[in-house]
C-alpha cells in the first residue's frame, strides 16, 4: 500500500512538470513564430541544460533523497517558466531556459530512476507503462491548454500559471517517503562496485538508443515545427494536443505490445506510424492533416520511447539506464529544437522531415536483430 501511494505521488509530481516543459517547448516556437532564429536559440539552449545535469542526478538523489530531488526541481522548471513568460528580451529568455532546462533534467531522470526504487523487479515493466501513460496523458492536457493561455491571453498570464502548477506538483512530491533513493557512505560505496559489474556483464545498447534519438527528433517536429504550419488553420494547439495524447497512448501501448507478442514487431510498429505521420504532416496541407499526423507521430513515439526503457533497464542499472534513456530524448529534442526552427526559417521542413523519416527505417532495419524474437511478458 505504501508503494502505492508512493508512485501516485511520484508519477502525479513529474506529470505536472512535464505539462510545463512541453508547453514551454512549443511556447516559443508558436508564440514568435517569425522568430526562428529565437525559437533554436532558445530551445538549443534549455536542451542542453536539460543534457547538462542529467548525468549527476542518480548521485544527487543518493545523497539528498527522492523526495528532495523531485520538490526541487519542480521548484526550478516553475521558476523558469514564470520567467519565460514574463520577460521580453532575448537575455532574460535564456535564463528562464536555463531554469527550465536544468530543472526538468534533473527531474525526469529523476522520476524514470524513482519508479524503479519504489516498486520490486517484477512489476518494473507494466510501473513503467504505467507511469509513462499518466505522465504523457498530463502533458497532453496541460501542454495544448498552457499553449491556449498563451495565446489566448498573454504569455504572462501562462507563467503564472506554470509557476502554481510547479509548486502544486512540489507538495504531491511530499507523499514520497524521505529515505527512498537516499544511501549511507557505505551504502554508496557498495553500489558504485554493483553498478560496475552490472555494466561489464550488460552494457549499453547504443544502436536502440540511437534509434530513440531519430525517433524523439520527429516528435520535435510534431511539436514545434507542425503547429506553425497548422497556425494558419486555427489548429496549432490542437496538433500538440493530438502529439501529446498520441505519445501517451502509445506509451501505454507499447508496454502492451511488448508483452504480449514480439519486441521487434513493437518496434517496427512505432517507426511505421511516426514516419507516416511525419510523412502525412508535410506532404498534405490542412488542419486535419496536421492533426492527424501530430496523433500518428505521438502513437509512433510513445511506442518508441516505451520498448527503449525497457531494453535499457533490463540490461543496466536502473539509474545509469535513466540516464542514458533521457539523454537520448532529450538529445533528440535539442537537436530538434535547432534544427526545426532553422528549417522553418529556410523553408525546409517537408525535406527535412522526409530525411529524419529514411533514417528512421533505417536505424530501425539495424537494430532489429539486437532485438529476441519472442515476447517478453511482465510479470
Amino acid at each position: 500500500m505504501r508503494s502505492r501511494v508512493s508512485m501516485a505521488s511520484l508519477t502525479s509530481a513529474v506529470a505536472l512538470g512535464v505539462a510545463i516543459f512541453f508547453t514551454l517547448y512549443s511556447l516559443i516556437p508558436v508564440t514568435r513564430g517569425d522568430e526562428g532564429n529565437l525559437s533554436s536559440l532558445f530551445l538549443g539552449t534549455m536542451m542542453s541544460c536539460v543534457m547538462g545535469v542529467q548525468v549527476f542526478t542518480p548521485a544527487l538523489v543518493r545523497r539528498f533523497s527522492l523526495r528532495l530531488i523531485i520538490v526541487a526541481s519542480l521548484v526550478l522548471v516553475s521558476v523558469g517558466a514564470l520567467i519565460t513568460g514574463t520577460v521580453s528580451g532575448t537575455p532574460l529568455l535564456l535564463v528562464g531556459a536555463i531554469a527550465s532546462g536544468m530543472g526538468f533534467g534533473v527531474l525526469i531522470v529523476a522520476g524514470a530512476h524513482g519508479v524503479a526504487l519504489i516498486v520490486s523487479p517484477f512489476r518494473l515493466g507494466r510501473a513503467l507503462g504505467a507511469y509513462g501513460l499518466v505522465t504523457m496523458a498530463a502533458s497532453a492536457l496541460g501542454s495544448p491548454a498552457g499553449l491556449q493561455i498563451a495565446l489566448t491571453f498573454s504569455s504572462a498570464v501562462f507563467g503564472v500559471c506554470a509557476l502554481i502548477v510547479g509548486l502544486l506538483g512540489a507538495a504531491f512530491a511530499f507523499g514520497i517517503p524521505g529515505t527512498v533513493g537516499k544511501v549511507t557512505s557505505k551504502e554508496r560505496t557498495s553500489g558504485r562496485k554493483l553498478d560496475k559489474a552490472t555494466e561489464s556483464i550488460a552494457g549499453t545498447p547504443w544502436l536502440m538508443l540511437v534509434v530513440l534519438l531519430v525517433a524523439v527528433v520527429l516528435l520535435s517536429h510534431g511539436l514545434s515545427s507542425l503547429p506553425v504550419l497548422a497556425t494558419p488553420y486555427g489548429s496549432a494547439a490542437t496538433v500538440v494536443f493530438a502529439v501529446q495524447f498520441g505519445s501517451a497512448l502509445g506509451r501505454g501501448i507499447g508496454g502492451e505490445m511488448e508483452a504480449r507478442i514480439q519486441a521487434r514487431v513493437t518496434l517496427i510498429a512505432g517507426a511505421i506510424l511516426l514516419t507516416g505521420g511525419g510523412t502525412l504532416g508535410v506532404l498534405i496541407a490542412g488542419g486535419t492533416a496536421a492533426i492527424t499526423a501530430g496523433a500518428l507521430i505521438g502513437l509512433g513515439i510513445g511506442i518508441v520511447q516505451a520498448i527503449s526503457l525497457h531494453t535499457a533497464m533490463q540490461r543496466m542499472d536502473s539509474g545509469r539506464a535513466s540516464v542514458v534513456w533521457n539523454l537520448a530524448v532529450d538529445g533528440g529534442l535539442w537537436t530538434g529544437g535547432i534544427l526545426w526552427g532553422l528549417a522553418l526559417t529556410a523553408g525546409l521542413v517537408p525535406a527535412t522531415t522526409l530525411v529524419f523519416c529514411t533514417l528512421l527505417l533505417a536505424t530501425t532495419a539495424a537494430v532489429l536483430p539486437q532485438l529476441p524474437g519472442r515476447s517478453r511478458r511482465h510479470v
